[in-house]
C-alpha cells in the first residue's frame, strides 16, 4: 500500500466546508508540498482506454529525475464513510488515465473493505489521506446539554445523547 496519512482539520474552517471548498483546500495543500510542481484544480485528461476526457479534482505534475510525473488527487467529502464502490471507481479512473500515482483524499472516514482494496492497489499505487472530522468543542455541547435527549440509533442500536434540535 501507499502512504496513509491522517490530517487534523481546523473546526472553525471546516464547519461549513462543502465538497468544492474541500477540493480547493486539498489543491492549496498539495501546492504547498512542492512549489516546483504544477498543481491544477478541476483538471481534465483524456483516458487512454476510454478515449474520453476525464475530470480530475486535483492534478499535480512535474519533472522528477528528468521524467514527467503525474499524480491524481480525488477528493471525497461525504456524510457517510467512503465505501468500496468509490475506491473501485477511483482505481479504474487511474488505470484509464495512465498516471504514475493516485491519492484518495477523504474528509471523514473509510470503510474496512474500501481500505483493504486500497492496500492492495499496486499499479498505480494509491495513497490515502484522511482529514478527521472536527469534533465539537465542549462549549458548543454545553449549550445543548440541559436539553439533550437519550435516543437510539436505528442502524447500530446504540444509545447516544442528541440535541433536541436534531429532531426538529
Amino acid at each position: 500500500m501507499g502512504t496513509v496519512m491522517y490530517l487534523r482539520s481546523d473546526p472553525p474552517a471546516d464547519k461549513g466546508t462543502d465538497w468544492r471548498a474541500f477540493e480547493e483546500t486539498v489543491t492549496k495543500w498539495v501546492a504547498d508540498l512542492d512549489p516546483r510542481a504544477t498543481v491544477t484544480h478541476d483538471a481534465r485528461l483524456k483516458g487512454r482506454m476510454s478515449g474520453i476526457e476525464r475530470q480530475i479534482d486535483v492534478l499535480a505534475s512535474g519533472r522528477l529525475a528528468g521524467t514527467e510525473v503525474k499524480i491524481v488527487f480525488e477528493c471525497k467529502r461525504y456524510e457517510r464513510a467512503v465505501g468500496l464502490a468509490t475506491v473501485e471507481e477511483f482505481i479504474g479512473k487511474l488505470h484509464d488515465l495512465d498516471v504514475d500515482r493516485g491519492v484518495l483524499c477523504v474528509f471523514g472516514s473509510i470503510t474496512a473493505p474500501a481500505f483493504s482494496r486500497l492496500a492492495r492497489a499496486a499499479h498505480p499505487q494509491v495513497d490515502l489521506y484522511v482529514w478527521e472530522r472536527p469534533r465539537p468543542q465542549w462549549s458548543e455541547l454545553l449549550d445543548d446539554f440541559d436539553e439533550a435527549v437519550l435516543t437510539r440509533d436505528p442502524n447500530t442500536r446504540r444509545l447516544y445523547y442528541a440535541s433536541p434540535k436534531t429532531f426538529s
